[in-house]
């Protein structure tokens, strides 16, 4: 019974702080505020957590870890897959993340206050989590343009496909992309199909270069 309570306690202090964090940001989120969220005392943050630091870093793996399990980018497919699928998959997965009414909007708070007011407190989870992302569409990449693809062949057709899947990000601001382009949540489907078959038409265009006579 107390090993299920202190499991309940630090999880509830984990949920909390990812709300305090992504709305808050790092630097302006206080333990007091996180203790009044999860009904617990500094005291309980420290024993679980030992510092405001180490429970920022474990609110952002709590969130990536989130997403992962909600949408993962291989759409649980092999990798002997076509990579047609694994790259519609893949699209899908990473739309869904972005427009995650629910706890993913924090992930995607935090990410931006990091881009805008560094801590570095991430650095290392942000390489890890990207490194762990970009396997997936790279690899799709490789099977599709072939062992004949540059490097930069392969890295600007990633440039591409993320590119458009950006715009699914969450903006508070008025003239966002998403206002802009008049795209919501309830367009997932059909987006990922556009830019599936945008993105697919590019492939196959870079690949007939690739294997022209003479190139």
């Amino acid at each position: 019974m107390e090993r299920k309570r202190r499991r309940e306690t630090k999880e509830r202090i984990l949920e909390e702080a990812c709300h305090v964090f992504a709305e808050k940001g790092y630097r302006d989120a206080t333990h007091a505020e996180i203790c009044g969220a999860s009904q617990t005392n500094i005291a309980a943050i420290n024993y679980y957590f030992d510092s405001k630091e180490a429970l920022y870093r474990a609110a952002f793996e709590h969130l990536a870890g989130k997403a992962e399990e909600a949408y993962p980018l291989h759409g649980n497919l092999p990798a002997t897959a076509r990579p047609e699928k694994r790259l519609r998959a893949f699209i899908h997965g990473l739309l869904s993340r972005m427009f995650d009414p629910g706890p993913l909007g924090y992930l995607h708070a935090i990410r931006m206050a990091e881009r805008f007011t560094p801590t570095g407190l991430l650095d290392d989870s942000f390489e890890r989590w990207l490194a762990r992302d970009r396997g997936n569409i790279l690899a799709i990449l490789r099977d599709f343009l072939g062992p004949g693809a540059a490097e930069r062949d392969i890295l600007w057709a990633e440039m591409s496909i993320i590119g458009q899947c950006m715009i699914g990000l969450h903006d508070t601001d008025e003239r966002g992309p998403r206002k802009l382009f008049q795209i919501d949540a309830s367009d997932l489907e059909r987006l990922t199909e556009h830019i599936y078959q945008f993105s697919l038409g590019g492939i196959k265009a870079i690949r007939r270069r690739i294997e022209a006579p003479g190139n």
